[in-house]
């Protein structure tokens, strides 16, 4: 794999979509498909069912998202699909419900503990290897607001990724009691991604109601890191006190962690969090881009190890592996991405937009 598609989208909101499903259409059309699959093995909702669930997400974005929601129309008329299939790609995650075995390492570093004394983020980016097509780099140079370069499945508005004032976001799923009916998670990220200020991204996480549990991994350029923890019903805060911070797949909230369900299944959440947290704490003061590769493509506990590789013992809607790994220089602006795994795929570094220009909040 020599490297993801860039596909960069400018302008207003319905002419961005149609620019992306226009570039993007053969993959965004591949997504539903492969999505109707996983949502009725892993959901347990039928093609019908799927669109219709889908389709209820509609008025949830018009009332919470409308700009992202006529992105949306735009893909669909680009791609050559309903609405209701890029619903279906965006809102995937809350349609296929709770998740089993393995899924995302993120980490962060803030400057005291880093080689340079700059903020460095990242994560690998584990899924299900059914999903064929490849991730897309989605440039959004939007006509007002920071533009911003996000690694996201094709026809989704946002996921991991960074912005020209500074602003890095990083995903892990999780799973809770708490249930319910929101914006889909991928819309949270891209609605954080378009904030200037790390104040701006946490409140889109408390202003919008939530249909599934997540966390959410922010840093920005000025040197502060924290963590969000999503559920339906609640939303708790985790700080880098000692200067880094590592999230994989179970919550670290005492308030929330007793609604847990994730545990329940994953035999790998607990141990890459230790492991990665015990790697970074060695290189404590030298933590550079190069110990973020090394963590990243990390083979201990062999299946269950930060730098996934499928397992043909699992039925073929089962099988996970990483399939991208991101690693974010929030001063320099920079993104380094390897398309597949990290101990096989060399990063590829881009600079979307430079120098970045962190906006502070006006004084008092």
């Amino acid at each position: 794999m020599a490297g993801f598609e860039i596909v960069t989208i400018e302008g207003e909101a319905y002419e961005r979509g149609r620019q992306y499903g226009a570039r993007a259409f053969d993959s965004i059309q591949q997504n539903v498909e492969v999505y109707l699959r996983l949502i009725e093995f892993h959901g347990g909702l039928q093609v019908a069912a799927a669109r219709q669930a889908a389709g209820a997400y509609r008025p949830i974005l018009a009332a919470h998202a409308p700009e992202l929601l006529e992105e949306m129309r735009g893909i669909a008329d680009g791609a050559g699909v309903e609405l209701a299939d890029v619903l279906l790609i965006n809102a995937r995650s809350e349609l296929m419900g709770a998740f089993g075995e393995g899924e995302c390492t993120a980490l962060a570093a803030t400057p005291q503990v880093t080689a340079e004394g700059r903020v460095l983020m990242g994560q690998n980016w584990d899924w299900y290897t059914a999903v064929a097509p490849e991730p897309v780099l989605l440039h959004v140079r939007p006509a007002t607001g920071p533009q911003i370069l996000t690694l996201t499945e094709a026809g989704q508005v946002g996921k991991i990724g960074l912005n020209s004032a500074g602003l890095g976001v990083g995903l892990n799923f999780l799973s809770h009691a708490h249930r319910g009916q929101g914006v889909p998670v991928h819309v949270i990220l891209r609605q954080m991604l378009g904030c200037a200020h790390l104040g701006e991204a946490v409140r889109q996480a408390y202003a919008v109601p939530r249909g599934t549990a997540a966390n959410v991994l922010l840093a920005h350029a000025e040197g502060d890191v924290l963590d969000l923890e999503l559920t339906a019903a609640d939303v708790d805060f985790l700080y880098a006190d000692d200067g880094w911070l590592v999230h994989t797949n179970h919550f670290e909230s005492p308030r929330l962690r007793a609604g847990d369900t994730g545990l329940l299944t994953s035999m790998s959440s607990l141990p890459r969090a230790a492991r990665a947290r015990r790697l970074l704490a060695a290189a404590r003061g030298q933590i550079s881009l190069h110990t973020f590769q090394t963590i990243l493509a990390d083979h201990a506990y062999g299946a269950y190890a930060i730098c996934r590789h499928e397992s043909g013992d699992e039925a073929e809607l089962q099988r996970t592996a990483t399939r991208a790994s991101v690693i974010l220089d929030l001063a320099e602006g920079t993104m380094h991405v390897a398309a597949g795994q990290p101990c096989q795929q060399p990063y590829r570094t881009l600079v979307p937009f430079h120098p970045v220009q962190p906006l502070l909040p006006p004084d008092p």
